[in-house]
């Protein structure tokens, strides 16, 4: 499938879901001449540093550009809704914005978020980026969904279901996954120390993990939403 993509749209919530989720696989796509845009629809951290005393919302932009770059991301798009505030702004207006961005782009393929997330952003979000790719929209021949640790797996263990099942995955070099925890570093503080899931040792892990599965030593892994062959 990787053979049929020439244009690709990553849909994601936050900045670092295009990176955590799919980082490895856009670095290769963009390697190999694919021309790949990203849509993310917040553009701030607010919900994780919320409270009376906390401190201010994060702007993160800069980050998401930065980590653009490191991976190949040729066009960008950042709305400016709240993290974790999506659920106020209603689905249609969420449809019709990954929508513009399918018509804009014509991307023949569509990476974003898994229904399976606890995180009801990446839900919504998921949600505009399929309706947005289903057959009416004729450029997009392919849909697929990542996983996003401690967002997909939390959800499974919380009792959403169905659980994400992947169905396709993507061998990386490791130059794949050194471009991907780079990517990462733009992020600061969203790359934890070691357990976390979100540490390099966490995500390095993970794409051995899926590697192991298809008997090759790094990968990412998707579910396939919607395939034309």
């Amino acid at each position: 499938m990787e053979t049929q993509t020439e244009k690709l749209l990553v849909v994601g919530a936050h900045g670092d879901d295009e990176t955590l989720g799919a980082g490895g696989t856009i670095a290769r796509l963009a390697e190999r001449g694919v021309t790949v845009a990203l849509c993310v629809l917040t553009n701030d951290d607010g919900s994780r540093s919320a409270g009376i005393d906390g401190p201010p919302a994060t702007n993160r932009v800069p980050a998401i550009e930065a980590a653009a770059a490191v991976l190949g991301i040729k066009r960008l798009t950042i709305h400016e809704f709240g993290d974790n505030r999506l659920d106020t702004v209603g689905q249609l207006e969420l449809n019709r914005l990954v929508e513009e961005e399918v018509r804009e782009f014509e991307p023949d393929t569509i990476f974003t978020t898994s229904l399976a997330d606890l995180s009801l952003d990446h839900q919504l979000v998921s949600r505009a980026a399929r309706i947005a790719g289903r057959p009416a929209r004729g450029s997009v021949r392919q849909v697929r969904s990542f996983e996003i640790r401690s967002a997909t797996d939390t959800g499974e263990a919380s009792g959403i279901t169905p659980g994400f099942r992947p169905t396709v995955w993507q061998p990386l070099e490791e130059s794949h996954l050194e471009r991907k925890i780079e990517a990462l570093r733009c992020y600061g503080k969203e790359l934890q120390p070691w357990p976390a899931p979100r540490s390099e040792r966490g995500v390095r892990a993970l794409a051995e993990y899926r590697g192991s599965q298809i008997a090759r030593p790094l990968a990412e892994a998707f579910e396939l939403v919607r395939a034309v062959v």
